[in-house]
């Protein structure tokens, strides 16, 4: 076996030190993971300091942690798994950014009319993924006829993804009113 001199043995442990410390280097680049455990807790900090500043008075749901009024009684008719509901709604953020309605004229009203897009009640099927976890929540603790608003952390609603104008991350508030279920 031949013997290496004590240059090249050098040169491989100084290769091996630029390596290493360019892979260090390069790692502290990359993002954290997502984590939704902490995210959660991050979330519940700045809806319940947006809930203090605006001196609102909320209930818990007790599983999401996601805070809610009822703004207004249905008629005792409530939604269940495969379930058609049809909702009137408006999308905003905790900075108060209005970004989506199924009404039109607040959506006039808020500079966010399409002039191609219908204005009428949305439409979907309970248990089936069709809307961020934190709308059908909030629609599951309504009865037909009924309206909340619902501060939806971002874990529940697009997460660490980014939609449209919605930043990754964002906490949104849901004013929802059920107008008909169809069972």
């Amino acid at each position: 076996m031949k013997e290496l001199k004590g240059n090249t043995v050098t040169r491989i442990l100084v290769s091996l030190m630029l390596v290493i410390v360019m892979v260090q280097s390069c790692s502290k680049d990359l993002p954290e993971p997502y984590n939704p455990v902490l995210q959660l807790e991050i979330d519940l900090k700045l809806i319940d300091a947006y809930v203090a500043a605006n001196n609102l008075t909320v209930e818990i749901e007790p599983n999401s942690k996601m805070r809610y009024i009822i703004n207004e009684d249905g008629n005792d008719i409530e939604a269940a798994s495969g379930d058609t509901v049809y909702v009137n709604y408006e999308l905003s953020l905790l900075d108060g950014t209005f970004v989506d309605t199924s009404d039109e004229q607040k959506a006039r009203d808020n500079n966010i009319f399409n002039e191609n897009r219908n204005y009428v009640p949305f439409g979907f099927i309970i248990g089936r993924g069709m809307v961020i976890p934190g709308f059908e929540i909030g629609t599951l603790l309504l009865e037909e006829e009924g309206a909340g608003t619902f501060i939806i952390p971002s874990v529940y609603g697009y997460a660490n993804s980014a939609s449209g104008i919605i930043p990754a991350n964002s906490n949104l508030i849901f004013k929802i009113a059920i107008t008909t279920i169809n069972k």
